[in-house]
């Protein structure tokens, strides 16, 4: 192949992660001829884990943080084998086999880096830094959000620090430089539990800053000693969502996810520590799911801290007065999302801005498929509806509206997301209530299930699908072909779950304001944590021993019981 023979395919899918393989496999099954290009060797993005400094995967030990059951893909089962929480080694296996299944390898070019992107004509044309090109009716873009590290703070409130200022983006392991170290954390996301974990043990003291607070869920349940522990993310059955809504935090069921995350009803925000907690409502604020890393903290090995007043040298002052003298400093601070490879009138439009979070407004021959992110759920989920959606847009089996709703739809949906997390970090772009999502993207392209007609067709298929926890096979269920495959594997989900009983339970709970008591005590608790006298006897070996005690419930029913 040369670069004047250029090779046509309707789709173009530049990336071949998690969510460009679903974006092949959902174009083939609408019948649509494509090509997913990938810049490295394998498939599997962020999960194609290598010891190679320069390229940005997981971390060696980093494993799933959400259950197998809400990230598996609608018509293939993750195997029982990986666990509810795999290794990237156990996804990547995923994905491979995914590929084996649907045939996509035929449809993958590796080492196939982009280097540029135009539009000519109403033809998408893409060239290689191998000199092939390729052409089509319609783009994709799955780079992944996991892109440019975000090293904004380098050259703002750090300039002036004269120790060593890394990004987390540079380590797959503890680094022995580090060892017997003060070291500093800034960040309050999933990556910044899974460095928490790795440098517990090897560093003299780790300080943890949450600049603007945090949630924390642990992965899984333990609600009873005679209970094996579940998912969490598993209390997400349609039932659920009616009783307890997640978008009105959960009423009648938050305090369950207060006691299983840090083993106390008054453990605000899932962690019950003064200094990263902030004001927004429960799942009304980015929620980090590796909660069990709260074992670590304990003010002596892992001290939390929150915002940042000034730093002179290699002292850093805080907001609360306090002061910290630290080596080394590692910003778990995330990414930003750009797209260099596309003309330039693409290239600045907000994520947000595009209709659904998917499809250009102004051009909808270009979509963006797996950097919507959901509070509870996974992105893998996010991505598959997704792809689904412009699937059938594509193959013009769904009709999108006319470019002036569009817009206004755009800018509704982001009105709407922005007000709900407005409290949360602004620098998270598409974050959303995930199953709510999934419900309105699937509403439109035809697949939410249609629960009223499986009632009168199948009623215990119907109770299966009401209470059954989220998974991504709930909309195969609108497919005769594929509803007996959907409602086993939902009735399989559903063993040890929260039963009719159960809901019972948090219905009487939020009829009686539960979380609202709890709510008020646990703001009573945090005054108390805020107060100077309590700050100055927390450390007296009397408190200290009484806290050992108070704390033994959480130790035996959660500490290495429930990490994944």
């Amino acid at each position: 192949m040369t670069e004047s023979t250029p090779v046509f395919r309707e789709v173009i899918v530049i990336g071949a992660g998690w969510s460009g393989l679903l974006a092949c496999k959902c174009m083939l099954e609408e019948g649509l001829t494509v090509v997913a290009l990938e810049k490295r060797s394998d498939v599997g993005g962020l999960w194609c884990y290598t010891e190679d400094p320069d390229i940005i995967t997981v971390m060696q030990n980093t494993k799933s943080t959400s259950s197998s059951c809400v990230t598996e893909m609608s018509d293939f089962p993750m195997p029982e084998e990986i666990g509810q929480f795999p290794k990237h080694a156990g996804v990547l296996n995923y994905l491979n086999s995914y590929c084996d299944a649907f045939n996509l390898w035929s449809h993958i070019r590796l080492d196939h880096c982009v280097m540029k992107v135009t539009k000519e004509d109403e033809i998408w044309r893409v060239r290689c830094e191998n000199g092939q090109q390729f052409t089509s009716k319609f783009l994709i873009v799955c780079t992944g959000s996991v892109q440019k590290p975000n090293r904004d703070l380098e050259y703002s409130i750090l300039r002036d620090f004269v120790g060593d200022v890394l990004h987390s983006s540079e380590f797959k392991s503890f680094v022995p430089e580090h060892k017997d170290k003060r070291v500093m954390l800034i960040g309050g996301g999933e990556t910044a539990s899974d460095v928490v974990e790795e440098w517990y043990d090897h560093v003299s003291r780790l300080i943890w800053c949450i600049p603007r607070g945090m949630h924390f869920f642990r992965k899984f349940a333990k609600m009873l000693p005679n209970r094996r522990p579940q998912a969490l993310d598993k209390a997400s059955s349609r039932m659920m969502k009616l009783i307890a809504p997640f978008t009105k935090s959960k009423p009648g069921l938050s305090w369950i996810c207060k006691w299983t995350t840090n083993g106390s009803l008054l453990a605000y925000q899932g962690h019950g520590i003064a200094e990263w907690k902030n004001d927004a409502k429960f799942f009304r604020f980015f929620i980090n799911k590796n909660g069990h890393v709260l074992d670590r903290v304990d003010y002596q090995r892992c001290i939390p801290k929150g915002a940042i007043k000034s730093v002179e040298g290699n002292t850093i002052f805080f907001c609360d007065g306090t002061e910290e003298v630290v080596d080394f400093i590692i910003q778990c601070t995330g990414y930003k999302t750009e797209f260099p490879l596309l003309p330039e009138e693409f290239q600045n439009v907000p994520l947000t801005h595009h209709y659904k979070f998917i499809f250009n407004v102004e051009d909808p021959t270009l979509a963006f498929i797996g950097y919507t992110r959901p509070v509870v759920g996974s992105i893998s989920g996010l991505a598959e509806m997704q792809s689904r959606f412009v699937g059938k847009v594509f193959s013009g089996k769904c009709d999108l509206p006319p470019k002036k709703r569009r817009y206004q739809v755009a800018m509704q949906d982001k009105d709407f997301w922005d007000d709900h997390f407005k409290d949360s970090s602004q620098r998270l772009h598409g974050l959303v209530d995930g199953y709510t999502y999934l419900d309105d993207v699937g509403g439109l392209c035809g697949v939410k299930p249609d629960l009223w007609r499986l009632f009168w067709r199948n009623p215990r298929g119907w109770l299966v699908a009401v209470f059954a926890p989220y998974d991504g096979c709930s909309y195969r269920l609108n497919e005769p072909e594929n509803e007996a495959r959907a409602l086993k594997q939902l009735k399989l989900q559903m063993t040890d779950t929260m039963s009719p009983t159960h809901m019972l339970l948090i219905m009487f709970l939020r009829l009686i304001w539960f979380d609202f008591w709890l709510n008020l005590l646990s703001e009573i608790k945090y005054r108390i944590q805020c107060a100077g006298w309590w700050k100055k006897i927390r450390d007296w070996q009397l408190v200290r021993g009484l806290d050992w005690c108070w704390q033994a419930p959480k130790r035996w029913l959660f500490d290495s019981v429930t990490r994944a």
